[in-house]
């Protein structure tokens, strides 16, 4: 039977029975264009969610997407403001937002890993990060388990058109799950991050309506793909972050003098107790996920390492892709005085590093910033002396010597331009006036070697981490290390000098750790008159431990 024929001429619909609604987008208010063109234009995305806690319906903005099919490829929202009204913003350096985050209204915080300044609003967000904040509400608001919620961390690729590009984002947004952290432990003295969690797909079900329009209350990207929205289960997060307020004062809200090291202190602080959200639907804008020192922010003061490490009694953190210490070490048995060759394998690539590396890492980055900014700079004094010694960094000094031509020296915007190029690379630095006046570079991260812990795992899924972790060599070689010392000579640092003219008529090349270093000319001459004939001979034999001058 064709289906005209099934048609009956004895009965008729009212018209009560014959409307037609918009199903799942209900509630949408959709302007289409009357071209024939392959976009539809929309001026405003109304949907309308119930607050789980009092009931009420509101009208909240939804979001853009520029992964739909030809059909809707131009939708645009227009934010009218009001997913403000929830949300109290903190930031780093203890700055909020107008609304403070004791304000009863605001249900929600976020939290920003970057100093607020004046001339930014604390709402100033770019839209894209507008729209992310917008689902993360909205989860937030239906899923009532969690304690808070995130969005994936940028990721570098090229759009294209069509159903493929979509399939390749879906994938390319869940597999960016696995690009910042989400899990934590902490065991002995070590504490392990590891970016991998479950993940979990859901329709955003408002559990608390009756009302079947919100039934499958899809975001419309994820409607118009046919997806369902995954997210990874988490307790820790390493960029901005959106947490229930009471929830978060709970916690202790963030403290100061933690540095690069704030959002770690909160999240160690709850003990691993929070439910944290890892949204594959929404990803943050580089902007917004920077991070730097708080109050901390251009000070040539580094407690940061020390005052975390001591809090917690943690003196190693190992992430997907690099170890770091909260400290570096100096002795005999660890960091003899020949060059240096960087550890492959376990147990060596988990093992404390030398203070000596540490300084052998500052040298490159001073130097080669120097070179790049065409500053003509010498290696000079103990640096040059281990170099001809031992072709590596003195293992108990505490600093790399560098002499600048008066000019630069004298010049402030020399080491502000050095800081910022080496920002710029990822090498986070203070150079300038320091100890009694004098310049000086102070690094900010904690001594580092940047490897892939997968290995060093059983599976993804595993946070504990193998035995080689904590073996017998690495624990004999932290004893002592707590507490971690905070002065400016165990952390290390670089001292510059003014160069006579003398030491700019001509140079040498220096070995260091196999890498040339430009230095003085006559270089026997130059350390003899330092430090007298015997400068060949070690000042320290045998068994030694820490620093000396």
């Amino acid at each position: 039977m064709r289906a005209e024929d099934s048609k009956l001429s004895n009965c008729t619909l009212t018209r009560g029975i014959t409307r037609v609604d918009s199903g799942t987008l209900e509630g949408l208010s959709i302007v289409m264009s009357n071209s024939n063109s392959n976009s539809v234009p929309l001026q405003t995305l109304n949907l309308t969610t119930l607050d789980k806690r009092d009931g009420n319906s509101s009208n909240v903005a939804s979001e853009n997407v520029n992964d739909l099919p030809s059909s809707v490829a131009s939708l645009k929202p227009t934010y009218t403001g009001e997913w403000q009204n929830y949300f109290s913003f903190v930031y780093s350096n203890g700055g909020s937002s107008s609304s403070t985050v004791t304000d009863e209204n605001n249900r929600y915080v976020m939290v920003l890993p970057f100093s607020k300044t004046e001339e930014k609003a604390s709402n100033d967000l770019a839209e894209d990060d507008k729209l992310s904040l917008q689902k993360l509400h909205e989860f937030l608001d239906v899923m009532i388990d969690f304690d808070g919620a995130t969005c994936s961390q940028p990721s570098t690729g090229h759009k294209q058109a069509g159903y493929e590009y979509r399939e390749k984002l879906y994938n390319q947004r869940k597999n960016s799950l696995d690009s910042s952290w989400c899990r934590f432990i902490t065991k002995k003295w070590s504490l392990h991050i590891r970016n991998t969690g479950p993940v979990l797909n859901t329709h955003l079900r408002n559990k608390t309506s009756t009302n079947l329009s919100y039934l499958n209350k899809f975001s419309l990207s994820d409607f118009a793909n046919g997806k369902m929205i995954a997210y990874q289960v988490c307790n820790i997060a390493n960029g901005p972050f959106v947490m229930r307020t009471d929830v978060f004062h709970r916690t202790g809200g963030f403290l100061n003098g933690f540095g690069r090291m704030a959002l770690l202190e909160f999240f160690l602080r709850s003990k691993g107790e929070l439910k944290i959200a890892k949204l594959v639907n929404c990803t943050w804008t580089r902007g917004i996920t920077r991070v730097d020192r708080g109050t901390l922010e251009g000070s040539n003061f580094v407690p940061e390492y020390a005052a975390f490490g001591n809090k917690f009694n943690i003196l190693r953190i190992v992430t997907d892709n690099r170890i770091e210490w909260t400290t570096c070490i100096a002795n005999w048995k660890l960091c003899p005085e020949k060059p240096y060759v960087k550890p492959t394998e376990l147990p060596d690539v988990a093992a404390p590093i030398c203070c000596g590396v540490v300084l052998f890492q500052m040298l490159k980055d001073i130097t080669w910033a120097l070179t790049q900014l065409g500053v003509e700079h010498r290696v000079i004094y103990g640096t040059l002396l281990g170099a001809v010694r031992s072709q590596t960094i003195i293992p108990w000094t505490c600093d790399v010597d560098i002499a600048l031509p008066k000019a630069d020296y004298r010049n402030v915007s020399t080491y502000s331009s050095v800081a910022e190029l080496l920002k710029t690379n990822g090498y986070h630095y203070y150079l300038g006036m320091s100890f009694m006046g004098m310049p000086r570079g102070h690094m900010l991260m904690g001594p580092y070697i940047e490897v892939d812990t997968a290995p060093f795992f059983h599976g993804p899924d595993d946070l504990e981490g193998s035995n080689l972790l904590f073996s017998s060599k690495i624990e004999q070689a932290i004893q002592g290390m707590l507490p971690v010392a905070s002065g400016w000579r165990q952390r290390r640092y670089v001292d510059f000098y003014v160069s006579p003219s003398v030491w700019l008529n001509g140079s040498a090349l220096a070995t260091i750790n196999n890498e040339k270093f430009i230095t003085l000319k006559d270089i026997d001459y130059e350390l003899t008159n330092w430090y007298g004939k015997g400068y060949l001979q070690p000042a320290l034999r045998g068994e030694w431990f820490g620093y000396s001058d």
